[in-house]
């Protein structure tokens, strides 16, 4: 088959150069085009640079035998690490001791781990531990002269009015005053989110919701256990690349309390009170 033939088939014919004419009206419509395929260019470099967060709300339901991470970095003040217990407390009323690292700083007892827990409501408690000193004064009896302390003496006790130790034996302070005054550096609950989701730059005030309580600090003068309630938000986090992250925002409210009880002042604790809203929040860049 010649070329010539083939040419034939050609559905494109081309117009030959000597028979075009350059128009005004076409040099317009020319650079009007250049120009907006410039415009949507930069507009849709800058949609995906800076982004923008849609948010969908479902009903969603607990499993019990899922679980979530806490990762909780506090610091209590003026309080020596052996003298402080971190427990878990389960909706059943069973409590277990958790083991977070410990680190003495100077004064200050430095509280950091991460824990793995079912998914359902609990408290995660900080208080005195057994046997450490707190608030309230309470006596123990001594021997004047020294020696061993009788068997079945009562220890950490308020004596009666009008008590009078038995003969050889005085009464000592002894329990000091003990605040449970901190600093939370972290409370995080969920997988953390990678730093590739971008979504520090999405959320207001740098992703607070999903660390309300970091750099909160209470410093008070006198005795006070202090009581957070939180509301945890299971938070699915997608971002432009469509990977997922499984989060957890959360809000709280707080209030501080002194309890008294007939054996005197309780010991003062840290509550962390967090219960899981039967929703679902869908977070898509």
């Amino acid at each position: 088959m010649e070329i010539g033939t083939i040419k034939n088939l050609d559905l494109y014919k081309k117009v030959p150069s000597d028979l075009t004419e350059r128009t005004f009206c076409g040099a317009v419509i020319s650079v009007g085009c250049v120009v907006l395929i410039v415009y949507l260019m930069f507009a849709e470099l800058v949609l995906y640079s800076n982004g923008s967060l849609q948010t969908s709300i479902f009903v969603s339901y607990l499993n019990a035998e899922e679980e979530i991470d806490i990762r909780l970095n506090i610091s209590i003040t003026d309080k020596d690490c052996d003298d402080i217990a971190v427990n878990l407390r389960h909706p059943h009323g069973h409590t277990e001791n958790l083991p977070l690292r410990r680190s003495q700083a100077a004064d200050d007892c430095g509280l950091v781990g991460a824990l793995r827990v079912k998914k359902t409501p609990g408290v995660l408690m900080i208080v005195p531990r057994h046997g450490a000193n707190w608030t309230g004064k309470r006596y123990k009896i001594v021997p004047t002269n020294g020696g061993n302390i009788p068997v079945n003496s009562p220890q950490g006790w308020v004596p009666p009015v009008g008590y009078t130790p038995p003969e050889g034996y005085k009464l000592v302070e002894e329990m000091k005053n003990l605040k449970m005054n901190h600093v939370i550096h972290k409370l995080e609950f969920g997988p953390q989110l990678p730093a590739t989701h971008r979504w520090e730059e999405v959320l207001p005030d740098s992703g607070t919701p999903f660390r309300a309580l970091e750099g909160v600090q209470r410093d008070y003068p006198v005795t006070l256990s202090h009581d957070y309630h939180m509301r945890l938000v299971p938070t699915n986090f997608i971002d432009q690349n469509k990977r997922r992250v499984d989060a957890y925002q959360y809000s709280y409210g707080y209030q501080n309390f002194l309890m008294n009880t007939p054996a005197g002042i309780a010991p003062p604790s840290i509550l962390f009170r967090y219960d899981i809203a039967p929703l679902e929040d869908v977070e898509e860049v």
